[in-house]
């Protein structure tokens, strides 16, 4: 009887490490907007994604007037790292240079709502190596 609820047991096991299609994070659902942001940035790389509260980023980038008009509540912001000249980065402000591009993606019907050209991030996006 013991063999046969270790064997139950065991079969058990493989169920409660069943497929997952999220990362665990909170900022799972914007992976989905890659292809939104890539299109803004074309190039450099991907250094990360958080998913925010519309009103956080409004403070972090208060030149940003496109984010002024964001309805939405919470956004995705991806940050690139990239040796970016003007007009590299669709939606930047004209003229800004720089080695990094924040792009401000919608959750829900991934939107580009507004882009940056920055000399540092203005919030963090990773731990530091």
């Amino acid at each position: 009887m013991a063999a046969v609820a270790a064997v139950a047991g065991a079969a058990l096991i493989p169920a409660c490490a069943g497929a997952r299609n999220s990362l665990g994070t909170t900022a799972s659902p914007c992976y989905r907007a890659v292809p939104a942001a890539r299109t803004a940035v074309p190039k450099g790389t991907l250094i990360g994604v958080r998913r925010v509260h519309t009103s956080g980023l409004q403070r972090d980038l208060p030149n940003d007037s496109r984010l002024a008009s964001v309805q939405a509540k919470e956004l995705c912001v991806f940050a690139f790292r990239g040796a970016y000249k003007p007009g590299d980065v669709a939606l930047a402000t004209p003229g800004q240079a720089g080695p990094y591009a924040v792009v401000a993606v919608t959750l829900i019907h991934p939107t580009v709502v507004s882009a940056s050209v920055l000399d540092h991030l203005p919030i963090r996006f990773g731990h530091l190596h």
